[in-house]
């Protein structure tokens, strides 16, 4: 708490010269933009009750255990309540829609994923993005959206699933969500890739999976720490990553962009404020996330369940870093 507590008050001192000289925004104008923000959340003993964190997607998901792991790393340095609550539909827009225009006190903040935020402003689910929000912090990157079949399905690659595919079309059944990155990938397998299965909506990463091992589907898009224990124990294989590069302790996976060039989905986590939150308090939640994303157990959870090492931004590279993602979403329409 002392720790934090005085990077906190040596970062508002930081803002506070760096104003006087002209090279940032004074403070005064971002307290009249948000006149009903209580004194007590512009303090330097911020935070002074419950963090509440809305989570886009639904439990047993990786968006919602990463979420949880950050707030449970959280209570640690802030030194209060964390509390996650899943406000799910609509992969996340749901939950983005309803908060991105919330309590802009410091008490509130969205936790999601970059598939689910720039995917649903590609598709037109929302009229949209990132900079309708306060972006807070990039805190990891998933294991990898993985093409995955039963363990018994005659195909071996992506190549092999995409020629069955073409060889018996409208049969092979692919599990997908509506609107993020699962759907855009079945977009680019069928517009340039050429497959020819038949698309169905079966919800999130764990209902995917729930599809996949009830045979309602006969290959699906999941998280590869979804997928795991499943692979593991011989259920499930994996035909390909559809990261830009494998995991960093996964090297040897292969790579749907070898085969499709366009098909690159590098899915991260970000937490998010509503639009107005006071940048003080923005940079506040970022120095916490900092703190608690550096640990020696938050690297061994990462590296166990997302397959990669820490990978965890400041606020600048934070907005840096959906810019580009966002970009990359925005490639896709041509083939949505």
């Amino acid at each position: 708490m002392k720790r934090f507590f005085a990077l906190f008050l040596t970062m508002a001192m930081v803002l506070s010269l760096a104003a006087c000289g002209g090279k940032k925004e004074s403070a005064e104008p971002a307290a009249d933009k948000n006149e009903s923000v209580s004194t007590e959340t512009t303090n330097s003993d911020w935070p002074k009750k419950t963090i509440n964190i809305y989570m886009t997607h639904g439990a047993g998901g990786d968006t919602d255990y990463m979420g949880r792991q950050l707030a449970t790393a959280l209570e640690g340095v802030l030194g209060q309540s964390v509390v996650v609550s899943n406000v799910t539909g609509s992969n996340g827009a749901t939950c983005m829609q309803q908060y991105k225009d919330g309590d802009t006190d410091g008490y509130t903040f969205i936790a999601t994923n970059t598939a689910a935020l720039n995917g649903n402003e590609a598709t037109g689910m929302v009229d949209f993005g990132y900079d309708a929000f306060e972006p807070v912090a990039v805190y990891g990157i998933q294991s990898g959206e993985n093409i995955v079949v039963p363990a018994d399905a005659p195909y071996d690659s992506l190549t092999d699933l995409i020629e069955a595919s073409k060889a018996t079309p409208g049969q092979i059944k692919f599990g997908i969500s509506t609107g993020g990155g699962v759907y855009i990938q079945s977009c680019v397998l069928t517009n340039l890739g050429g497959a020819q299965f038949n698309i169905i909506d079966v919800g999130d990463g764990a209902t995917r999976l729930t599809a996949l091992l009830g045979g309602e589907v006969d290959a699906t898009s999941l998280p590869y720490s979804t997928a795991a224990d499943y692979i593991a124990n011989g259920q499930l294989k994996s035909l390909c990553t559809c990261l830009s590069k494998a995991p960093d302790l996964l090297p040897d996976q292969k790579v749907a962009s070898e085969t499709i060039p366009e098909l690159i989905i590098d899915t991260e986590y970000v937490l998010l404020a509503p639009k107005g939150t006071p940048a003080e308090i923005v940079e506040a939640m970022n120095a916490a996330v900092l703190e608690a994303t550096s640990t020696d157990d938050w690297k061994t959870m990462v590296n166990n369940y997302c397959f990669q090492n820490p990978f965890v931004l400041n606020v600048e590279d934070t907005i840096a870093n959906l810019t580009e993602q966002r970009n990359l979403f925005q490639s896709f329409v041509p083939f949505l």
